[in-house]
């Protein structure tokens, strides 16, 4: 299994631009991959490209990309000419990311973000999301990437809520390229089970997502993960599982999506500390699924 972290938790924003030191960073605190938010990838010069792509090589981390799209970007509209310009921006996006020699990319990559509006037409929508990822599925398999659908709760979209649904607009789409992204935060407002929710998933479980119930570091509680372990094994799950704690108020991760309004760090804390609890939380997860 390969364990990753997002970009997120060393600071308040989804982005930045030192990523070269947050890879350095990954692999001291003994990690395998580093996950970053897909917009600034698409308009990155050719030397920072450069620089991201030695720092992979030179430290033996992976980047993979992550996000959500909004209404321009929603792959599920009832407007053709949406869905359409949908459709060539995902493909757009595909080829930005191959350059950093991303495999991976997760998210709420097949609606609308936190686009509640128009639920009665939930299932027009999930034809309309399936005609459009079948195309992108295919231009991603031209680049070796897994399109990751994030299975989400009820507060962020209304078109995949659950490992089925998931699985289900996947199998639709007709493309091996289309998977699946579960994260246990999501999971645990909306799944009855979440390792059968692995077992659902199965064979087009693309990542997973972990943390704890508040979205701090995954840690022993009262979160099933040795079920959850269980089931990857039954599955045969070994490609990868990412820590995403949301734990910074006053930045874009706080105010856009995030919604983190307390301090959810100790008090006094600082850069060492940070990693010292990550380093924690990753050899808890490696004795739990390895």
């Amino acid at each position: 299994m390969k364990y990753g972290i997002t970009y997120s938790y060393w600071g308040k924003d989804w982005e930045g631009s030192d990523y070269p030191q947050k890879i350095e960073r990954a692999r001291k605190c003994g990690l395998d991959i580093l996950e970053i938010f897909y917009g600034r990838i698409l308009t990155m010069s050719d030397q920072e490209i450069a620089e991201i792509n030695a720092a992979q090589k030179d430290n033996g981390i992976e980047v993979y990309a992550l996000g959500g799209f909004g209404a321009k970007q929603d792959l599920s509209s009832l407007d053709e000419t949406v869905r359409r310009g949908a459709v060539e921006e995902a493909k757009a996006l595909l080829k930005a990311i191959s350059r950093l020699n991303i495999h991976d990319f997760s998210g709420i990559n097949y609606g609308q973000w936190c686009g509640l509006s128009d639920p009665e037409n939930k299932a027009r929508r999930f034809e309309q999301a399936a005609r459009s990822l079948g195309e992108v599925g295919r231009f991603a398999a031209d680049y070796d990437i897994s399109w990751n659908m994030e299975v989400v709760n009820r507060f962020e979209s209304y078109l995949v809520n659950t490992a089925q649904e998931a699985r289900d607009l996947a199998e639709a789409s007709g493309s091996k390229n289309i998977n699946i992204l579960l994260d246990i935060f999501h999971g645990m407002l909306e799944e009855d089970d979440l390792a059968q929710a692995v077992r659902i998933a199965g064979d087009r479980l693309g990542h997973y997502h972990v943390g704890s119930n508040n979205r701090k570091l995954p840690r022993p509680s009262f979160q099933p993960w040795n079920e959850i372990a269980a089931a990857m094994k039954e599955i045969g799950y070994n490609k990868s599982i990412s820590i995403e704690p949301l734990v910074h108020t006053g930045g874009t991760v706080a105010l856009s999506g995030g919604n983190v309004w307390r301090e959810m760090l100790p008090k006094g804390w600082d850069d060492q500390m940070l990693d010292d609890m990550l380093k924690e939380s990753l050899a808890f997860l490696k004795k739990t699924f390895d």
